[in-house]
């Protein structure tokens, strides 16, 4: 074959492999969460409730605007009037008096025309529906606020767990591995007659216990990336990754710090604050203050009506009426109304007071237990790195103890299997630390993508 031949193909089988790696490529926690941003639903709809919230707030404005009505009526009408003891004037015919005037149209046709426009110059209910309708934008606001709170910690927690999974399935396999090996070497030490019948029951049974265990690993990571797939809307391919914490640089701000943030800037606390706020609105509509409405009126009519009646024909009765002056209004009685409705908002006022300080603790003490575990996460890491060391050193001088006699089957499998627990346990203490300073950050109302770029650059 000619080289010239050849270079078609070569580039075709360069294509090919650059696609099947690209497709290969693994899915990083950034890559998720920009995925996820378009795809998780309570996401999307924080989106449209903010939209929606600031339409509440050009509604809270047009509360203050003139509001300006056209009414036209069409319709089949009858009138009738009847005027004793009138004054008659007419040029050339003199003054009478006594005069009498009839009229009347039986079902005419009428047209009605009004335009009105009205200004409210002193209106606290209306007052307190703009507020209500601001605060509400507000809200809607902080609630984009923690819906992205949420979804990175979400994102995080879910990718964690697909990672935790990953790890779990490597240390079960490597058990296993390492049972069996050992389940090999007892079976050749038995054919030999230096091991009994009860060495090989204790392998077998580590054997299948381990086996077991693997299966429900599998399943479990099988079940994770699915939940993973959620947020990402496609086959997640995700590398085990090391967790690359540097224990001597681990710090964390005092306690209080972080208490202090979390009573001024907690999302949650922000909202049911907001909340709080409607409710005293609320009351305000319903009070002494609110019950007067002052408001600057305009108006012009205009009636055509046209038929006939008692009297003869009648053809055209017109009626032009214009009004420009204010309104006052003043609700005498109410049967009630207005002073229960009062009540009953101050009551909620309590009740938004009270679930806001039930809110406060929650969250204090679960920010109090976050912060303790961060805080003891440097020695733990400390001590567990140390008591892996001294598992390998164990497991070792475990197999040289058996080789010569002077360990047990059961004392090496279960070094082997000490060893595995400290390795996840390290695994999963770096986890948790990672995932609990993004809870931290988002207690304290200070979570952000950074925070999770900075999380995402410790794995590699």
């Amino acid at each position: 074959m000619k080289l010239l031949d050849i270079k078609p193909f070569a580039a075709a089988a360069m294509a090919l492999l650059a696609i099947s790696s690209n497709s290969a490529m693994a899915t990083s926690l950034m890559d998720v969460w920009h995925e996820a941003q378009n795809r998780d639903p309570d996401f999307i709809a924080s989106r449209y409730e903010q939209m929606a919230g600031e339409k509440r707030r050009d509604q809270g404005t047009s509360l203050w605007l003139p509001s300006i009505n056209l009414t036209a009526l069409t319709g089949s009408m009858s009138y009738n009037t009847s005027t004793t003891g009138a004054q008659f004037y007419a040029p050339g015919m003199g003054t009478f008096n006594g005069a009498n005037f009839n009229t009347s149209v039986n079902n005419g046709f009428v047209n009605r025309y009004t335009v009105g426009a009205t200004q409210s110059i002193y209106n606290r209910e209306r007052l307190a529906q703009s507020r209500q309708l601001n605060l509400s934008a507000d809200a809607s606001n902080l609630g984009a606020q923690v819906a992205n709170q949420n979804l990175i910690l979400l994102v995080a927690e879910r990718y964690f767990d697909v990672l935790s999974a990953e790890e779990s399935v490597r240390l079960v396999k490597k058990q296993e591995a390492a049972i069996t090996n050992t389940r090999q070497q007892i079976e050749k030490r038995f054919r030999l007659g230096d091991a009994s019948q009860t060495d090989m029951q204790e392998a077998n049974e580590r054997l299948d216990t381990v086996k077991v265990r693997a299966l429900d690993a599998s399943n479990n990571l099988a079940v994770k990336k699915l939940a993973l797939q959620d947020l990402f809307g496609g086959v997640v391919n995700i590398e085990k990754s090391k967790i690359n914490l540097n224990v001597a640089q681990l710090s964390l701000p005092n306690l209080e710090t972080h208490v202090g943030k979390l009573k001024s800037q907690n999302i949650q606390l922000q909202m049911l604050s907001t909340q709080e706020k409607v409710a005293k609105e609320e009351a305000e509509k319903y009070g002494a203050a609110a019950s007067p409405k002052l408001d600057a009126v305009a108006q012009s009519s205009k009636d055509n009506l046209s038929g006939s009646g008692n009297f003869g024909p009648a053809s055209n009765t017109a009626t032009n009426n214009y009004l420009v002056g204010l309104q006052l209004s003043i609700p005498l009685y109410t049967g009630g109304y207005r002073t229960a409705k009062q009540e009953e908002s101050l009551l909620l006022v309590e009740k938004t007071k009270a679930e806001y300080n039930q809110s406060e603790q929650n969250l204090e003490r679960t920010l109090r237990s976050v912060w303790y575990s961060l805080n003891s996460a440097k020695d733990k890491l400390t001590a567990l790195s140390s008591a892996q060391k001294t598992g390998e050193a164990r497991l070792s001088s475990t197999r040289v103890g058996y080789s010569n006699g002077s360990r047990t089957t059961m004392e090496l499998l279960g070094a082997e299997s000490d060893l595995i627990a400290n390795d996840y346990a390290l695994y999963m203490e770096k986890v948790n630390y990672l995932l609990n300073r993004l809870r931290l950050a988002a207690l304290t109302g200070e979570i952000s993508e950074q925070d999770l770029s900075m999380v995402n650059a410790y794995l590699n």
